[in-house]
């Protein structure tokens, strides 16, 4: 599947380009979700749950894609 690069803005991933994949026809997605983890030192020595994240795609053509932080996604969903 096509990919290109989208920049993140906001929540953990923040200031970055991540690849995204598009549809058949090469449009973006309106919205995606990232999973994410992480390791604490102290009380606990192994990573956490993954956490997925969303990220809306902004309104209006901008070069490179972006994406604005929306939030982790409820684990009920």
């Amino acid at each position: 599947m096509p990919a290109v690069e989208a920049w993140l803005l906001g929540g953990p991933a923040d200031g970055r380009f991540t690849h995204v994949e598009v549809d058949d026809d090469g449009s973006l997605p309106q919205a995606i979700v990232l999973p994410q983890s992480g390791a604490y030192l102290g009380a606990r020595d192994h990573p956490s749950p993954p956490v997925q994240h969303r990220y809306l795609r902004c309104a209006g053509e901008v070069d490179p894609p972006t994406f604005r932080y929306d939030g982790p996604v409820p684990q009920d969903q």
